[in-house]
Order: C-alpha cells, then sequence, then structure tokens
C-alpha cells in the first residue's frame, strides 16, 4: 500500500512528513511509524493540549456534542464531493451513470480521499475491519465497493477531517438505489467514540494495537452530533441492512455531512457503492450467548437503581435482549429458577414457576431464541479457583419459611433438594409449548449449569452434582464451560471449552446427541482470537470462521454488559484490578434506558454471518468450503489478518455463490 502511494508523487510525501502512516501487511495488522517530523496529538485550536470533551456518565442525549480530535490529515485533491446549500435533492440517473462512467475508466481514482476546500472537510472511506486510532493517517481503501449477500449488513467506515473547527456535525443517508430505482431505506448511523484501555496484560498479543494515545475506537453513539477542532477527525459507521428479499445489483448513495463552520452551515457528501449479491443467507445457525447482567440496569437508568420485574426493569430488559438479538445472540441465561414454597408440615418444598415463566415467555416474545441456559446453582466453597463446589440450596427451617445454605454436593439437604425441584422443573417445562406450530416444549430448549469452569481439581464435586440432575431429571440437558481435560458423556451434553483448550483431543469427535462449543474471556491471550478492543477487529471476525473450520456449532462469552469494574463504561474499558483486558467485560454501552453497539459487536455479527455463507458453500462443494477457511484460518491460533486477502476470500465466496445461483 505504501508502495503504491508513493506514485501519488507530493501528496504522499506530506503524508509521510505528518508523522504517520498506516500499512497493512498480509499475516497480521502492522502499523509502521514513518515518524518524519514533529507530530501534535490532540491539538486544540488555541494550540494547547486540550483532551475531548467527556460525556457525561452513562445518559446520552439528542443535543450533546461529542469532540473528537487528532492529528493533521494531509489529504489528495478533491474529488466526488459536492458541497450544496440548496434542497438535499435524490441522485439523478444522469448522475448515477457519470460515476459508473468514473469507475470504468479512473478506478485508481477510487483510492482517494476527498476533500473541499469550500467546507474545508475531507471524508475518506476506510475498511471497517481496520481499527482506526486517534493520531495515525490510515490509506483510504483500495476498493470501496462493499459486497454482501442478502439477508447480511453492509458496513462502511467514514473519516472525517477538517482544516478549521467544525460544529455539530450530523450524518444523514441520502438517496441509496440501482440504477432501476429499487432503493434501501433502513441504516443505522452514529459516531465511533474512543475510550481506554489501560491494562497491559500478559501474554499480550502480538499483533495488538498500539495506540499513541492510548485510547481505541469502539461505541457507536447513534444519537449526538460531533464537533471537531481544526486538523482533528472524526469516525462515523454506517451500518446498513439488507433485506433477504432485497434485488440484486448495484446500488449507489451517499452519505451527507452537515455542520457549522464560523457560524455558517456546510455541507458535504461522499458517494459509496453497494454490490448486493443474489445470494440469500438462510436462517442464522450458529448458536451464540452473551451473559448478560439485570443487576446493571442502574446504568441504563442515570444511576438509580431498577427493581426487579418493575416497569424499567422490563424496558431495560427489551433494550437490551433487542440489542443482542440484532447482533446475532440467540441463546439466554436464565437467572429465575421456580420459588420455593414450604409444605404444610413445614418439612418439604414445592416450587411456584411464575417469575420464572414470566421471563421465559418475555425471551420468546422479543428475542430469537435458540437455547435457554439456566444459570448455576454451585460455586466454589470459598471462592478458590480449585476449591470444591458447594450448591445453593433452599433449606426449610421449620417454621413455615427457609434459608439458602450452601453445602457440598454430598450433604443430605442438597439431595433432597435435587430429588425435589429438578423433576418438578422438568415436568413443568414438558408442560409449556412453545407458540410457533413446531409441536415443541420449553423442554426442548432449556440447558441446565452444574457451576462454572470445573476443573481437574474439583472436577469431582461438579459430577458429584450433574450425577444427581441427571437422576433426578433425565430430560434436562448440561451445558457447562468446562475446563477439564477429561468428561463423563453421561454427565454432559454441551461442552463449551476455552478456545485455547478446544485444541485438545478429547473434543475432536464428540458422541452422538454431544456438541462441543468453545468461549472466550479474558483468556485465551497472545495471538488467540478474542474481542478485546486492542486487539485488530478481524480477530473478532474470525472467531466464527472458527467455529466453522473445527465443527464447533456455538460461541459463548461471558460480559455483554458487566459494566462498572473500573467505573464509568465509557472510560477505561479494562479493569487491571481483575486483570480483565480491554473490553473484556462488555461489548455494548449503556445509555438512559437504551444501549450502544460497537464496532467490535458488530464485526462478531458479520462473523456469524460468514459461518452461514461457508455452510452455503459447503452444502455445494465441501471441498471448496474448506479450501476457503483454510486460506484464513491455519491452526487455533494462527490465521491470516489481512483485511485485503480476507476481502478477497469473501468476494470468491460470493462469486462462488452466485454462479451456483
Amino acid at each position: 500500500d505504501v508502495e503504491r502511494s508513493r506514485g501519488l508523487g507530493d501528496v504522499y510525501k506530506r503524508q509521510v512528513r505528518s508523522g504517520t502512516y498506516a500499512r497493512e501487511n498480509l499475516g497480521s495488522r502492522q502499523t509502521d511509524r514513518l515518524g518524519i517530523g514533529k507530530r501534535t496529538l490532540h491539538a486544540a485550536p488555541s494550540g494547547r493540549r486540550d483532551s475531548p470533551r467527556r460525556i457525561r456518565p452513562y445518559r446520552i442525549s439528542r443535543t450533546d456534542s461529542l469532540r473528537m480530535h487528532g492529528t493533521p490529515a494531509y489529504c489528495f485533491p478533491a474529488m466526488q464531493l459536492r458541497i450544496q446549500t440548496e434542497p438535499e435533492m435524490n441522485i439523478s440517473p444522469l448522475r448515477l451513470l457519470v460515476n459508473r462512467t468514473i469507475r470504468t475508466l479512473c478506478p485508481a481514482l477510487l483510492m482517494l480521499p476527498v476533500a473541499c476546500s469550500e467546507s474545508g472537510l475531507t471524508i475518506r472511506v476506510i475498511d471497517p475491519l481496520t481499527n482506526v486510532l486517534p493520531g495515525i493517517v490510515y490509506p483510504p481503501a483500495g476498493d470501496d465497493t462493499v459486497r454482501v449477500a442478502r439477508g447480511e449488513n453492509a458496513v462502511l467506515q467514514f473519516v472525517i477531517s477538517a482544516d478549521d473547527s467544525v460544529a455539530a456535525m450530523t450524518p444523514v443517508l441520502r438517496s441509496l438505489k440501482t440504477e432501476q430505482g429499487t432503493s434501501l431505506d433502513k441504516a443505522v448511523l452514529g459516531w465511533v467514540r474512543n475510550v481506554q484501555a489501560s491494562h497491559a496484560y500478559v501474554p499480550a498479543a502480538p499483533d495488538a494495537l498500539q495506540s499513541p494515545s492510548g485510547e481505541y475506537p469502539d461505541p457507536i453513539l447513534t444519537d449526538t452530533t460531533v464537533s471537531i477542532a481544526a486538523g482533528g477527525t472524526a469516525l462515523l459507521w454506517l451500518d446498513i441492512p439488507i433485506p433477504a428479499d432485497a434485488e440484486a445489483g448495484l446500488y449507489e448513495g451517499s452519505v451527507r455531512i452537515s455542520g457549522l463552520k464560523n457560524g455558517k452551515r456546510i455541507v458535504a457528501d461522499r458517494q459509496f457503492t453497494i454490490q448486493v449479491y443474489p445470494v440469500t443467507l438462510p436462517e442464522q445457525s450458529l448458536l451464540v450467548t452473551n451473559w448478560y447482567f439485570p443487576d446493571k440496569f442502574s446504568f441504563m437508568n442515570d444511576n438509580e437503581s431498577v427493581e426487579d420485574d418493575s416497569p424499567a426493569y422490563w424496558e431495560c430488559m427489551r433494550r437490551l435482549v433487542e440489542t443482542a438479538s440484532a447482533y446475532g445472540q440467540n441463546v439466554w441465561l436464565l437467572y429465575e429458577t421456580g420459588t420455593p414454597v414450604p409444605t404444610a408440615d413445614g418439612k418439604g418444598l414445592t416450587f411456584d414457576f411464575s417469575r420464572m415463566d414470566k421471563t421465559i415467555e418475555f425471551l420468546l416474545r422479543h428475542a430469537d431464541v435458540r437455547l435457554i441456559e439456566a444459570n448455576h446453582f454451585a460455586k466454589r466453597s470459598r471462592n478458590g479457583w480449585t476449591d470444591p463446589f458447594w450448591a445453593n440450596v433452599p433449606v426449610p427451617d421449620g417454621k413455615g419459611s427457609y434459608v439458602y445454605q450452601r453445602l457440598p454436593h454430598d450433604d443430605p439437604r442438597v439431595q433432597r433438594y435435587i430429588a425435589a425441584y429438578f423433576p418438578a422443573l422438568q415436568e413443568h417445562l414438558r408442560s409449556r409449548m412453545i407458540d410457533d406450530g413446531s409441536g415443541r416444549s420449553w423442554l426442548d430448549i432449556y440447558t441446565q449449569h452444574i457451576a462454572d469452569e470445573p476443573l481437574n481439581e474439583n472436577k469431582t464435586s461438579w459430577e458429584g452434582l450433574a450425577r444427581q440432575v441427571k437422576q433426578a431429571a433425565p430430560d434436562i440437558r448440561i451445558i457447562e464451560a468446562y475446563r477439564s481435560s477429561s468428561y463423563d458423556p453421561a454427565l454432559i451434553d454441551i461442552l463449551v471449552p476455552q478456545l485455547d483448550e478446544f485444541v485438545w483431543e478429547i473434543y475432536r469427535t464428540m458422541p452422538a446427541g454431544h456438541s462441543c462449543w468453545f468461549y472466550t474471556c479474558m483468556y485465551p491471550r497472545g495471538n488467540f482470537a478474542n474481542r478485546y478492543v486492542t486487539l485488530p477487529l478481524i480477530k473478532t471476525r474470525l472467531l466464527h470462521w472458527i467455529n466453522y473450520k473445527y465443527d464447533s456449532p456455538g460461541y459463548l462469552h461471558w460480559g455483554f454488559n458487566a459494566w462498572g469494574a473500573n467505573g464509568d463504561p465509557f472510560g477505561d474499558v479494562s479493569a487491571p484490578a481483575n486483570d480483565w483486558p480491554g473490553g473484556d467485560s462488555h461489548i455494548v454501552y449503556p445509555g438512559y434506558r437504551k444501549l450502544y453497539p460497537s464496532i467490535r459487536l458488530a464485526a462478531m455479527r458479520d462473523g456469524i454471518r460468514d459461518y452461514d455463507l461457508l455452510k452455503m458453500v459447503e452444502a455445494r462443494d465441501s471441498i471448496r468450503a474448506q479450501a476457503f477457511v483454510n486460506a484464513i484460518i491455519f491452526d487455533f491460533d494462527r490465521y491470516d489478518t489481512s483485511v485485503s486477502r480476507f476481502r478477497q476470500i469473501r468476494r470468491e465466496i460470493l462469486d462462488f455463490l452466485e454462479d451456483m445461483h
């Protein structure tokens, strides 16, 4: 990319002198600092060092203005940018024809960013798998046509720079249509904000991002304006869902940026192209769970506590499950259990499932539900990593009530509870039908956790509890994030090893009726794929190529919204005290009764749909499917993370499926 840019002459030299230039190498994402001349970081108009204005924690309103600063962005001569003060109008057919002619005759021009001396704005398209770090100048996308199948999302990333201060910048998607007039109307536009990640975890990834400012792009704010200082930059995210019935073809449109410069309104457009293939993705097949935490709903409620089962609780739940569903989640952690009800003699227990039912009914109404995973009922006895698991069970107090106690698996009170509760639960689930005409009951989608991450040292206690559950309710499936080097297939149905232990031979072949997912969390580290803010985005997307390569039908992560471990969720997203890398605890951000997605969540969603594309290829030619995935995933921790190579393989997949159409 750098060699190619040298052909652009003096412009390239100006970029080099500005301080930094990003280069993409095959095999990993690297940033080469060419460092000629002095670089200015976060320079305010006055020349003093100035930090971006902080958004007040947890609540962002439409009137908030987020200032973003960066190093000066040197740009090439103007093209494909129109400054308009007349009323907004659709792109004419003649304009579409001119654009296509330019693309045909002058493809090299598309590699240039766009600028206009009148507005002082520069708008460049950067591949959305590129983490745009503050203070680094990135080459524009060599081919900025976005190629997608029907049923997935077209994503674009724009870097906007200004030669003078611009206030209250607002984006809008203008006409996006084919030559025949078919349009795509729905889109999510948002400004990408930077967060910090101070924790230097080890072992670090060899391709970990190195931000000069210590900040990394992540949250996508969809309801705020942005102001930038002279020489500053802002990052805009455009996410367009492609309907399953969309007309195939070339869609051309533009994004418009308006703002105030010296009190005068300015407007700038940047055109882009989306190619929709005559390939329709099937219903999502990969099973995905991110554990969510209702006890964090206060962050969505102006730091006021949210009472369980209150209107505010269900509003926050609705926002959470709708956001998670839109990004590919279809497996849901269930916290509620049957409420113990003492028997008349005060010596036994029956169970009221009404609160549990309310949550399951809510999920079935508002989310895509493939599985429900009931929360663990046992924990380590003294919270030591190798301690045995003790169950937290209700024990009748003989006075018409009960108390919860943590007891070992072989305690008679634990045995009595399991023998009473799980048969009652199994029959209750069997009695409740899913209202989709399938004839399935809730029991068909229910799975049960026992205790999290059993090891060789405490596997015996885990197995003691699992054996009792299986004996009491043999039709309830057991799922677990599993760390031991051996397992009893009679006691577990869905094994979920950590990615670096997924390499073990015990997971290569599964008994009939069993499946093996994998999970990531604060581990694995090193060169393994994960979803930290300090990793190249492509490593998050490739998680689900790993699912495909190793025939793993599910993925689990513990942290959807575990905010607050290090204070402000928009501040430092790592937690050094917990040894949590940046972004491990959450992949969404809180607003008032709303959630903001992140660029990592979008990359994860797109990887989930890549899994289905590979499945489509497999249905036609399994050898070809393996060739595609093997070109990117070499081993559990070795990948080709070149974004350009990834785009090439994706295009070959779409071309193959189009030819088979």
